[in-house]
């Protein structure tokens, strides 16, 4: 994600929805109001554990109680640990052990841009949830029409609970009024291993809990209940996977921990990344970090998953830019979304390419409509981004805790890659969760729109994607 000018709307005519009689044990309480941070980008830090390559669980055991160290995670799939209690020289002499092959410090980055400004909007109702076009933004979502998704609607196609997304975030809201019922509140949970900032007033670590705004945001434009905005799935399920901080930072063995464990849910069938870091290939010990990731996407798609990444924001051509490393757009197996803006052209900071990009869809710019979307109460400065759910736990829109808040003109592939998962959901649902990952990718490749040059090109790849001709 790139930019959002959040703007809170205030409903009066909405009824609670999915409420739950007893509250699970990963959701926290919501904060103090009064409790409001600065959000700031954070500059790329080593983190306190070190990525390791291992043989056998046996070895790995082994070398690391040689060493004095505890094994935090071992993710047998692919051979990585995550291992702590040690330092730098005690990491020296376990690269040495047996069966061990490399040793690297993990490293946390920035994953997520920061938000910017707020604007404050009260309007009247919204509109009943029986049908996507009536959510009471649904006129601003040009996205949403961008890529047919009122053709699989005619068709029936909504989405089933048994083609679930995981999304893979800075958690996800529950309690807002367009995702109550639509989160696996079993499965969602935080995968995060070191302390977060915001820990000194939440418990964001040990808790699903949305407190930035980005994983809600995101998974709103996949299933919604169509009162504030629709989602291109409306009845799809999702599976908050929690491995960026409050901040919108993270570890690396963080996310893949959230890789390898949305993998091995069977019901899961599309993992959504919408974030991304930006590595040059020669940074000292980025290679197995990023051949670490490369890992886990691939066993993902043994698993049957389609992992789905935002492109990036760098303005990059994939295709030429050799001398950076884009994860997760150009890790593994997985595809990543170019973002459109509202004229249907690239968006001006998309990352693309055939290397990397594999389809697309609206991600937003900082271009007016002209003229401005007709039915859309949104100011024609702010309807050439997206609109999506405002987290009711957010730290940093305390004033979204009725749950009834939108955010409004975001912009970043981070919004385009959930567009896309969306697709693939509905694909899939249609399907009774019976599709592979490469099946889905397959088709959402053959019914894009092709709106570059004929066949697939430098800037749009396979095209946009197209709901209604993806589910026929």
């Amino acid at each position: 994600m790139r930019r959002i000018v959040p703007a809170l709307f205030l409903f009066t005519a909405l009824a609670v929805v999915g409420c739950e009689t007893e509250t699970p044990t990963n959701i926290g309480e919501r904060p103090d109001l009064a409790v409001s941070l600065s959000s700031a980008d954070a500059e790329a830090t080593e983190s306190e554990y070190f990525l390791v390559g291992f043989g056998s669980e046996a070895e790995l055991n082994a070398a690391v109680a040689s060493v004095g160290g505890k094994i935090n995670r071992a993710h047998t799939e692919i051979g990585v640990a995550q291992v702590g209690g040690i330092d730098d020289s005690a990491a020296e002499a376990l690269a040495g052990s047996a069966g061990i092959g490399w040793v690297e410090r993990d490293l946390v980055m920035q994953w997520t841009p920061t938000d910017e400004g707020l604007e404050a909007l009260d309007v009247g109702a919204a509109g009943p949830a029986t049908d996507p076009t009536l959510a009471f933004f649904y006129p601003c979502q040009w996205n949403m029409s961008q890529i047919n998704a009122p053709g699989a609607w005619a068709m029936g196609e909504f989405g089933k609970a048994n083609a679930k997304v995981a999304v893979l975030d800075s958690g996800v809201d529950p309690f807002h009024l367009d995702l109550a019922g639509r989160i696996d509140l079993v499965n969602s949970v935080s995968l995060l291993s070191s302390p977060s900032i915001c820990d000194d007033f939440v418990d964001d670590v040990g808790t699903m809990n949305d407190y930035r705004w980005h994983g809600s945001f995101v998974s709103g434009i996949i299933a919604s209940n169509g009162l504030t905005v629709a989602g291109v799935a409306p009845d799809a399920q999702i599976v908050g996977v929690k491995v960026l901080s409050c901040l919108g930072s993270g570890s690396f063995a963080d996310v893949i921990a959230g890789i390898l464990y949305a993998s091995n849910l069977s019901d899961v069938s599309v993992i959504n990344m919408s974030l991304g870091g930006r590595l040059p290939k020669n940074a000292t010990g980025g290679g197995r970090l990023v051949a670490a990731m490369n890992k886990a996407v691939n066993y993902a798609e043994t698993q049957g998953k389609l992992v789905v990444s935002s492109a990036g924001n760098n303005g990059a051509d994939f295709d030429h830019d050799k001398n950076f490393v884009n994860v997760p757009a150009q890790s593994g197996s997985g595809i990543a979304a170019w973002a459109g803006d509202v004229n249907g052209d690239l968006a001006s900071y998309s990352n693309h390419g055939r290397s990397g990009a594999w389809v697309g869809a609206g991600g937003g710019d900082g271009i007016d409509p002209s003229p401005p979307l007709p039915g859309c109460l949104l100011p024609a400065s702010g309807q050439g981004g997206i609109v999506s759910v405002c987290s009711t736990t957010s730290l940093f829109f305390p004033g979204c805790a009725p749950g009834n808040f939108v955010l409004f003109n975001g912009t970043g592939t981070s919004f385009s890659a959930p567009a896309v998962s969306g697709v693939a959901a509905l694909v899939n649902g249609k399907h009774n969760g019976s599709l592979r990952g490469g099946q889905l990718k397959t088709i959402l490749a053959r019914t894009a729109d092709d709106i570059g040059p004929r066949g697939v090109d430098n800037l749009f790849s396979h095209g946009r994607v197209n709901a209604a001709n993806a589910v026929k």
